[in-house]
């Protein structure tokens, strides 16, 4: 074959080469475009979501219920399910003040243009109606039972089909519908079903693709000019289309540490013919890749921190501790291994919110935060539990270590003190401590160390109790 021939068909190969090569970057590119509309659209949803419930919580003025139990005396936002459905409210002294959830579906439907069902697990109601007869029978009345569900609101078998299991959202039918779903929690613990909001993706999706084929398009001319330029200064051109196949790969594989290699070229280019276009559209390409991912993942770890931190203090939010307590309290199980729990809950609080006001008392909040982290391990999980109440779970810490670290909080927080306006605010901590046994759990072990701090309360506040079994009952 003449070298003539070998160029042309070296050039017609590497011409395929790259052209497949943009092919690739622009199918991933697209991919990461319509992930990434879902994605927004999911997140606007669901702020609209939570604000929505916040809002209606907040204004709501009709009492659904009044709670008998009264084991939440106060909650800004909480969820009950009733015979006609679930209610959205708040709860102020043992009273549920609440609207439908409906209101709050038709709100975001209103706004982001969806379509809604809700999904009940069967077995959870059936569980219910065994404390409530007849509340089964009465509950699916306007509603449909469709294998393990119930379901409430217009929806496709289809769609159905896709959210037998929770996925937060995901795209379905040739990406044309998304489908988005969030957890129904009601009582603060009982997850009853989920709140399945469905969009047509069509009209994003198309144009998406569309945008991607201008630009393939674009690319696909660029590829054909540089093949000819190709045939005439081969080896450079062999050389570098080489180098940038090999990156427009890592660049795929999102392997970023190419970048600076080409953006020396680029730097050193003196041709500026269409070689170096193409090699400026790529890091130019790559650059912005690069940081729009690293933006996205400063953002993960924004909204993980947010989910998972109390914004008051800096310390572990109830969900944090609940999630991560269950998996430590059942290791310490398997190894035998000791485990305590700390509740603590400042003294007279409520007197110096009254007396000075809420932001002196987010100061005392903030300075027992500042306490329990200079007194705890690595391994502990410390946490405010709600109001003035903080939890501190300790791995692999007896009674006697437990008690250790529940006086020097003590005695730290007595000793600390919170300036307002030249005065000293002082205060103190009461804690109740409890250890776990072969039988506890981390409900069980919750309530043994709140029995202790409410002793600890009725004894004169500013101590440690411990929780003991045959104290109970002797008050």
């Amino acid at each position: 074959m003449s070298l003539r021939n070998r160029l042309i068909l070296t050039t017609l190969l590497v011409s395929s080469l790259l052209s497949f090569i943009t092919v690739l970057i622009f199918a991933f590119i697209s991919k990461h475009h319509i992930e990434e509309n879902a994605h927004r659209v999911y997140n606007a949803v669901a702020r609209a979501f939570s604000f929505a419930q916040k809002a209606i919580a907040k204004s709501a003025d009709e009492v659904i219920i009044e709670l008998t139990d009264c084991s939440v005396r106060r909650a800004n936002t909480y969820m009950m399910l009733t015979e006609r459905g679930v209610f959205v409210g708040r709860v102020e002294d043992c009273r549920f003040y609440g609207a439908p959830l409906s209101e709050v579906i038709d709100f975001i439907v209103g706004v982001n243009e969806l379509k809604w069902f809700i999904v009940y697990d069967r077995y959870i109601l059936e569980r219910i109606s065994e404390e409530k007869p007849e509340f089964f029978d009465r509950f699916i009345n306007d509603r449909y039972v469709v294998n393990d569900f119930v379901v409430e609101g217009e929806y496709q078998p289809e769609i159905l089909s896709e959210v037998y299991s929770s996925t937060g959202y995901k795209l379905v039918n040739r990406m044309k519908t998304l489908i988005m779903d969030f957890p129904l929690v009601v009582e603060n613990s009982v997850p009853v079903g989920r709140v399945v909001f469905v969009k047509d993706f069509s009209q994003i999706l198309k144009d998406t693709l569309f945008t991607s084929v201008i630009f393939l398009v674009y690319t696909l001319i660029l590829v054909v000019v540089l093949s000819s330029i190709l045939f005439v200064l081969f080896n450079r051109l062999v050389r570098d289309i080489t180098m940038l196949k090999n990156m427009a790969y890592k660049f795929k594989e999102l392997d970023f540490s190419d970048i600076p290699k080409l953006s020396e070229q680029v730097r050193k280019d003196r041709t500026r013919d269409e070689l170096f276009t193409l090699k400026s559209s790529v890091l130019n390409m790559a650059q912005e890749l690069e940081a729009y991912i690293k933006e996205l993942e400063k953002k993960k770890e924004k909204f993980e921190e947010l989910a998972y931190t109390d914004p008051l203090t800096g310390l572990n939010n109830r969900r944090f501790f609940m999630e991560n307590a269950r998996t430590i309290i059942d290791l310490s199980k398997r190894y035998r291994e000791p485990l305590s729990l700390l509740m603590m809950d400042i003294d007279n609080f409520k007197s110096i919110n009254d007396n000075y006001g809420h932001d002196v008392g987010d100061l005392v909040l903030k300075k027992l935060a500042e306490v329990i982290r200079k007194n705890v391990r690595t391994s502990d999980i410390p946490a405010r539990f709600g109001g003035e109440e903080f939890v501190v779970l300790l791995p692999r810490t007896d009674e006697k270590g437990a008690l250790m670290v529940a006086e020097r909080i003590r005695n730290e927080f007595r000793n600390s003190s919170v300036k307002v306006d030249g005065k000293d605010i002082w205060t103190s901590v009461s804690i109740g401590l409890s250890v776990l046994s072969e039988e506890d759990d981390i409900d069980s072990l919750i309530k043994k160390a709140d029995e202790a701090l409410y002793q600890a309360k009725r004894s004169g506040k500013d101590r440690v109790v411990i929780y003991r079994e045959e104290d109970q009952g002797q008050g």
